[in-house]
């Protein structure tokens, strides 16, 4: 009996890995290779790909579009749909201006261990939102960085771009100061890096932090040469 108990958590545990736990990790370690060949191959094109989750925020995205316009920096901001549907005025701000608008769920949900009908719905929910608001929609990413094979299968029946990071600064912690952030970005960026930070949620008023730390990040950035481009550059 307890021999069977075993046989049968193993069975389980490799059921769940090649689920949800490879696919998630193996493509994001897959994505960050091919962005280091990139850099070797581009690296004279010193560009980096500034992207936003988590918003859109009433409090905070608004300010950091100010930031945003003030250098003239082109981004990307997946946006959990439900947040976009409270603040439509925010996701038009983002289009005039000329962002890159993609979608990181319905209500940040985390998909590593759901099943098909819920990830269906995840993904479909969102992307019809996001048209609703004359967004048409091409890339995904998803809360956590956590997919699982349905994830998979629906990317490609709705012909969306999976999309990752390369560069972490743990924004989203009350840990984390303007300081820490702005070193973080400063030390991890390499030619063509993704980096992801968030508009919204976090803790303690994170997106606060995170504003203040561009402030200071984005003249160094720009004064050591770097550009700044849409994913859909990244990914032509």
């Amino acid at each position: 009996m307890k021999k069977m108990y075993r046989i049968g958590s193993g069975l389980l545990c490799a059921g769940l890995l090649c689920y949800s736990l490879i696919p998630s990790e193996g493509l994001k370690y897959l994505w960050k290779r091919r962005s280091r060949r990139k850099s070797k191959t581009y690296g004279t094109e010193k560009r980096l790909y500034l992207t936003f989750d988590d918003g859109p925020s009433r409090e905070y995205t608004g300010q950091l579009l100010n930031l945003l316009k003030q250098y003239q920096i082109k981004a990307s901001f997946f946006v959990v749909a439900e947040f976009a549907r409270e603040n439509e005025e925010l996701i038009k701000k983002m289009r005039e201006e000329g962002h890159l608008i993609g979608i990181h769920s319905i209500r940040h949900e985390n998909a590593l261990l759901r099943g098909r009908k819920f990830v269906r719905r995840d993904m479909k929910e969102a992307v019809l939102t996001m048209e609703k608001m004359g967004c048409k929609i091409h890339y995904y990413r998803p809360p956590w960085g956590h997919l699982n094979l349905w994830t998979l299968y629906y990317l490609r029946r709705m012909n969306l771009k999976l999309t990752f990071w390369d560069v972490m600064a743990h924004d989203w912690s009350a840990k984390e100061t303007e300081a820490t952030i702005e070193r973080k970005l400063l030390k991890r960026v390499f030619p063509g890096a993704v980096i992801c930070l968030h508009d919204g949620r976090g803790e303690a008023g994170a997106p606060m932090r995170t504003i203040e730390a561009l402030k200071r990040a984005l003249p160094i950035l720009i004064k050591q040469g770097y550009s700044f481009e849409r994913m859909d550059v990244y990914e032509g």
